[in-house]
């Protein structure tokens, strides 16, 4: 049914992505091998990157939904990567805390141009570094530090 859609969940992700704004399900395979991006609200503010080549499912809806969280986030700015338990500070394995003063738009262009590439990427985290495959990568999420973190 064509119509435009404020949820979406990846993949087998359980974590229910609320977007700032509406789209149509056409937005999720921009022209080329551009990854989507878009600005999340909630379970909290932040940057999704998809990969319409690498995810292998990703399902739309309207109105309300679920955002599950299992309590407060970390306060640092964090790479989010998928996971079966979802976006969840209860098991925060798949959050990755960023460096003070990492350039999260910076951050976000190199992860798409990996995406985009098919191509493989290396991201310094607070404990060591990720090694990512733009070509297989369904998605991450980038948040900022939260207010006073």
């Amino acid at each position: 049914m064509p119509g435009t859609y404020r949820f979406l969940k990846i993949d087998a992700d359980p974590t229910n992505w609320m977007l700032s704004e509406p789209i149509d399900a056409e937005a999720l395979t921009p022209s080329g091998n551009a990854p989507f991006s878009a600005t999340i609200v909630k379970p909290r503010t932040g940057t999704l990157l998809l990969s319409s080549r690498a995810a292998a499912s990703v399902v739309l809806w309207g109105e309300g939904g679920v955002t599950p969280n299992g309590g407060a986030f970390k306060e640092q700015a964090f790479l989010y990567l998928p996971a079966a338990t979802g976006l969840t500070s209860t098991a925060p394995g798949s959050m990755y805390e960023l460096p003070a003063g990492t350039d999260l738009d910076g951050l976000a262009a190199q992860i798409a141009a990996a995406m985009s590439q098919s191509e493989p990427c290396t991201v310094q985290y607070s404990d060591g570094v990720i090694a990512l495959n733009g070509a297989t990568l369904p998605f991450v999420v980038l948040f900022e530090a939260a207010a006073g973190g």
